[in-house]
This record gives structure tokens, sequence and C-alpha cells, in this order.
């Protein structure tokens, strides 16, 4: 008994490397272990920051949440060859590649209602992966959809991607906002609420003061657009009425939202 307690003591290493790697090919299958390489490191934050590079050289936070993957080799090993297997895998993603060509990677990658952002550094025996899932959620609600919702079941529900604790409206939110324009004025005596929320991550007073300026800048963009300004009010909720798991990147992006409300 003795014995077997012993060969069961010197094989739990072996299994937690073992789990550890199952847990990386579940969460990132597109980046598993070059072959000859070995994941000796491990490390998760479920929501953290990492200081990316963009293709100029100039440094940027990217926050959501990390991975970083610490692989070795007993061998020798061109560190171009490594980066011309990432290089690989970016371009069947058709991901954005751009590095210094010797030692570093970088890799921006868009998928289904996900930003992943990827670091690679290799040297000759081993490599490193820091890689940073960020949730991302666009409104692909149209006009029919958004007044059907706001008819039938009182509200809709829209997401514009703001960046962590700014209500600047990105570029890309200007289609969403000139629709709910149209839709807003065809139905001239529909009165709205513009209900802001967050996710739960900082201050709960600093959300609830975020929230407010988000809504009302949405609001300011709409009267803009010729919405009567007196058929509108606007209200910032901060991190109250999760409508998903705080615990997760994509939950946290669900929660992140601007609800019309019909009054």
């Amino acid at each position: 008994m003795k014995k077997l307690f012993c060969i069961f003591l010197a094989l739990l290493p072996l299994l937690f490397v073992q789990a550890q790697i199952g847990e990386m090919h579940s969460q990132h299958p597109l980046f598993d272990p070059i072959p000859g390489f070995k994941l000796l490191d491990l490390e998760k934050q479920d929501f953290g920051a990492f200081s990316f590079c963009d293709i100029n050289g100039d440094h940027f936070l990217v926050e959501g949440q990390i991975t970083y993957c610490y692989f070795e080799s007993d061998n020798t090993v061109d560190p171009k060859a490594i980066l011309t297997r990432f290089q690989e895998i970016g371009d069947s993603l058709k991901a954005n590649i751009y590095g210094d060509g010797k030692n570093q990677l970088y890799m921006i990658i868009h998928t289904t209602n996900k930003l992943t952002y990827v670091n690679l550094y290799a040297e000759d025996f081993y490599y490193t992966l820091n890689i940073v899932e960020r949730g991302e959620l666009k409104s692909a609600i149209d006009s029919e959809a958004l007044l059907k919702d706001l008819r039938d079941i009182g509200k809709a529900v829209l997401y514009f991607n703001f960046k962590r604790n700014e209500c600047e409206l990105t570029s890309d939110c200007r289609e969403i906002i000139e629709m709910i324009a149209k839709v807003l004025k065809s139905v001239p005596t529909m009165g709205i609420s513009i209900d802001a929320y967050t996710d739960n991550i900082g201050r709960s007073d600093e959300n609830l003061e975020l929230s407010e300026k988000r809504a009302e800048m949405l609001c300011n963009e709409l009267v803009k657009l010729g919405v009567d300004g007196q058929r509108m009010v606007f209200n910032g909720f901060g991190e109250k009425n999760p409508i998903a798991d705080n615990n997760t990147v994509m939950g946290r992006a669900f929660n992140n939202r601007i609800e019309l409300v019909k009054k």
C-alpha cells in the first residue's frame, strides 16, 4: 500500500501538467504546442491588463481575460521557425499580424463576438504566449426588429463596444445610431428612456457615473440627428441588473449595454 501511495504522489506533478495542457487545448484550440515543445507554465487571470504594441511600436493597454503560456523544448529551435508557424495560423484566421521578424510577433484576431490579442516571444529553446480575450458585441438588430421590440416587448437592448472607463462612441457605431434615430422619428409619439449599464469591474460609484455619461452621450447624438429631445430621458444604472455572468469576458460584454425602453 505504501508503495502504491508513493507512486501516486510521484505521478501528481505529471497529472497536474497534463491537466494544464488539457485546459489550454480547450481554451485555445488554435494554439496547440508546437511539436517538440512542452507546456511548462500556464497562468490565467479572469480579468487583467496587458501592454500590447501596435504596428508603429506604440504601446497600449488591452483589458480582458488573460492567459500566459510558457513552452520549452529540449532541443535548439530557430525562433524564426516558431514565428513562421504562428504566422501560418494567423494567416488562416485572417488576423492582423506584425512584429520585428526576429523574436516578437503580435496578432489581433476577430472571431464571433470576441477580439483576441496575441503576443508571441520566441527564443532558441522556448516561447511564450500572452493571450488577451476581449468580449465584443455588436448590435445586429435592424430597424424592423428594433421597432418590433419596442412595441411588443417594451425595450430593445443595444451594444456599442465602449472602451473601458470611456463613454466615447466608436466610429463603427454611427450606422446603428442613425438607424435608431430613423426608427424613433418614424413613431414621434413614443417616449423613450435611454438606460445604460456596465459590468462590475471597478468601483460601483465610478461605474454609475460612467453609465450616466454613456446614456447622455447617446441621447445627445440622437438629438443631433433630429430626434426630439423632449420625448427622451436618459439614466445610468452602473453595474445594477446584470443580464449575464460578470465572471466571464463575454458575460461582462453583455452587461455593458444600453437599453431603449418605451415610455
